[in-house]
């Protein structure tokens, strides 16, 4: 431990009250923008899409300001997520195998899609409506309510699952279970 004596003594008071200061007042509510780091199409991707800007009053205005609009970014939710081309091209294979009721082969490429991007949710619906055509409800409703997982912030994604899930839950007769389920994507 240091001693500070004399004349020192202030100078060391003021420079920790500073000190202390600046680590109170912290970035004034600034965020950095996050970017994504991995490639697709040649470069970066922002994380969090363009946001639209709303303009917010001042709460306190002191009589020699003049009010000015300030511009605060507003995060817009997430409508559709950028997918990798080897996916897109599976899954449009596994909707056309599905329509043509070779539902082994939709499944198989489902499965080469969730190992290329595990977090997909458009796999984990088309899965589940894959589970929903071949009546087998519980394994069905399992993987869409894992979707809705994956979905998060995605609005219209959440929608499209959670009506998909009153359409199980009603092919199963649960027609409880199915009201709940349309009412939740109402909420979308």
């Amino acid at each position: 431990m240091v001693q500070v004596t004399g004349r020192y003594k202030w100078v060391f008071v003021a420079m920790t009250a500073l000190g202390l200061t600046g680590c109170v007042s912290g970035t004034g509510g600034y965020r950095p923008p996050v970017e994504d780091r991995t490639e697709q199409d040649g470069g970066i991707q922002q994380a969090e899409p363009a946001a639209a800007a709303v303009i917010i009053s001042p709460g306190v205005v002191r009589e020699s300001r003049t009010e000015q609009p300030v511009n605060v970014p507003v995060p817009t939710p997430v409508t559709s997520r950028p997918q990798n081309p080897a996916v897109i091209a599976l899954l449009d294979n596994a909707n056309r195998q599905k329509r043509n009721g070779a539902m082994q082969a939709a499944e198989s490429n489902l499965e080469r899609a969730q190992r290329i991007a595990p977090r997909d949710p458009e796999i984990y619906y088309q899965w589940a409506d894959i589970r929903r055509l071949e009546g087998r409800w519980t394994q069905a409703e399992q993987l869409a309510l894992k979707g809705t997982n994956m979905a998060i912030g995605d609005v219209v994604m959440l929608r499209r699952l959670w009506l998909l899930i009153a359409d199980i839950r009603s092919g199963a007769g649960n027609s409880a279970g199915a009201a709940k389920a349309r009412s939740k994507a109402l909420e979308y």
